[in-house]
């Protein structure tokens, strides 16, 4: 595939790669991976690493309450934390150009906690993923929905989302490195200040 040519490069979302339904994972799984694979369509191909990637801190967890006003323990519908992000990366680089396309797959992973005021075991999440180039601007972002169930008589999982793929152009000029990826929670205001508020406090609170 050759990519056309950029003033500057740009990302763009190729979709959902075919993947297992959410499952779920063992408690304590949390550390992010990253594994790089390659297209065997030349001898020696180049393989590049995946791009840096952050969680924002203040989109990392979410506390979601049932309709109304109440914001005690007995009002929480449900509750969710990103606790980790895979990336898995396919390099597509000509040799002699060294220009190409590198697929990038975003995977979360997420930790989830039934309230007690959820009646239908369900919960829904709305994540974005986003990439930027070496300033720290937004080359692409988009949202993605992501429903679970609490089977049984569980109220708490570990899960994943399917992976999310995207493309980046690559030339001598732009390498994986010129990339990097964030991942958070879509959050209201309220649940952005709360969040927020709840960082600051834990920053100020006196070490022991």
């Amino acid at each position: 595939m050759t990519f056309p040519s950029f003033n500057r490069p740009s990302a763009r979302f190729r979709g959902w790669r075919r993947a297992l339904s959410l499952s779920v994972l063992a408690l304590g799984l949390t550390a992010c991976t990253t594994y790089q694979n390659v297209v065997d369509k030349f001898k020696d191909p180049i393989v590049l690493k995946c791009p840096d990637y952050w969680v924002v801190a203040d989109a990392a967890n979410v506390i979601k309450y049932k309709d109304g006003p109440g914001r005690d323990l007995i009002d929480i519908d449900f509750e969710g934390k990103i606790t980790g992000v895979q990336l898995g990366c396919l390099s597509n680089i000509d040799r002699n150009t060294k220009s190409g396309i590198l697929e990038i797959d975003v995977t979360l992973r997420m930790d989830a906690s039934r309230g007690p005021a959820n009646r239908n075991r369900k919960a829904r999440f709305d994540y974005f993923i986003s990439v930027v180039d070496k300033n720290r601007k937004i080359l692409f972002r988009e949202d993605f929905p992501l429903g679970i169930n609490f089977p049984g008589n569980k109220t708490r999982i570990l899960f994943r989302s399917n992976p999310v793929t995207l493309e980046v152009p690559i030339s001598p000029k732009w390498s994986s490195s010129y990339y990097g990826i964030f991942a958070g929670l879509k959050l209201t205001r309220e649940e952005l200040q709360f969040n927020r508020d709840k960082i600051q406090n834990s920053r100020a609170r006196p070490s022991r």
